[in-house]
């Protein structure tokens, strides 16, 4: 009984990190203030960051309890020796520009503004 109750607080343990290594194209940030990601809104908030595609032709959605958003993105695969969200601003609004996380950054930007 105990080598059975040992084995699934093994595992149990584990699958958070195994969830972990599955969604690679996906993480978590907070955003301290509100944002503009190309033309799109964000206010402050804890979001899941999902992207699907490759290269200039990636689409990065935000997901909050609040709502979801999609917005176009380049995504430039290289390990990052911090995680951090760059911003600019202009005109009294802050623009969220990119997204460095471990494994790869995720640059946002619109006509305009330019966030590359």
């Amino acid at each position: 009984m105990t080598k059975r109750a040992l084995a699934f607080s093994f595992i149990f343990a584990i699958l958070p990190f195994a969830a972990n290594a599955a969604s690679k194209n996906s993480a978590n940030i907070v955003l301290d203030s509100n944002v503009t990601v190309g033309t799109t809104e964000l206010p402050k908030g804890n979001y899941k960051v999902v992207w699907t595609g490759t290269d200039t032709n990636a689409q990065v959605t935000f997901t909050s309890n609040k709502f979801s958003k999609t917005v176009p993105a380049q995504i430039v695969e290289g390990r990052n020796n911090m995680e951090a969200e760059l911003t600019d601003s202009k005109d009294n609004k802050t623009f969220l520009t990119g997204i460095q996380l471990k494994d790869a950054t995720l640059k946002f930007g619109d006509s305009t503004h330019a966030g590359y």
